[in-house]
């Protein structure tokens, strides 16, 4: 099983959230299909032109009702691994 990441959400009053990260989306990413020495299609995603969005145990992608998500849990590559999320 993979270690849980903290959510690295820190409301105004500066409580962090007690949740962790469930999964992560990458926004605006490169998908291409490519043949493999069998003549078959196999997808490979590129890395994306945007951002990366974590999404928490507690509260999801911490936006409100009709807000849109938080841009507390949008970031970039480089970013992750100061948060222990190694991408492979």
């Amino acid at each position: 099983m993979a270690t849980r990441i903290p959510c690295p959400f820190v409301y105004s009053g500066g409580r962090k959230c007690p949740g962790h990260i469930t999964h992560i989306e990458a926004s605006k990413a490169d998908i291409s299909w490519t043949p493999d020495n069998e003549g078959k299609w196999r997808p490979s995603i590129g890395e994306p032109r945007s951002h990366y969005h974590l999404f928490c145990s507690e509260k999801g992608n911490h936006a409100g009702i009709r807000r849109q998500d938080d841009s507390r849990l949008k970031f970039y590559y480089r970013e992750l691994a100061k948060l222990g999320i190694v991408l492979e």
